[in-house]
């Protein structure tokens, strides 16, 4: 059963790898393939890793839409240790949330 189970998995990742742009497939391909027939060493199961591979396959399809403004900046200093650049940040999100509200 396993073996069928293994199988089944392989099965699953390869047909996420299509789901991906051209140049993306062979490595994702190799990546998924090793983590299916390494599942069972590290008590997962292959399947449970094979529909993981698909989701991911399935989110690496979709646009992804770029942040501007606030955000954008908001992002980029998510990890700063400038208190202050965050804090400006903060401030002006604020206030363009406030003057939105007013208008």
């Amino acid at each position: 059963m396993s073996r069928l189970t293994t199988r089944l998995a392989l099965a699953v990742v390869t047909a996420a790898a299509v789901l991906l742009p051209r140049g993306q497939r062979d490595r994702y391909l190799e990546q998924w393939r090793a983590d299916v027939e390494g599942a069972r060493e590290l008590g997962l199961n292959p399947l449970g890793v094979a529909f993981g591979a698909f989701r991911i396959a399935n989110r690496e399809r979709k646009p992804v839409a770029l942040p501007i403004g606030p955000l954008a900046l908001a992002l980029r200093l998510r990890e700063s240790t400038n208190i202050g650049a965050v804090l400006a940040v903060m401030v002006l999100a604020n206030l363009g949330g406030a003057i939105l509200l007013v208008v």
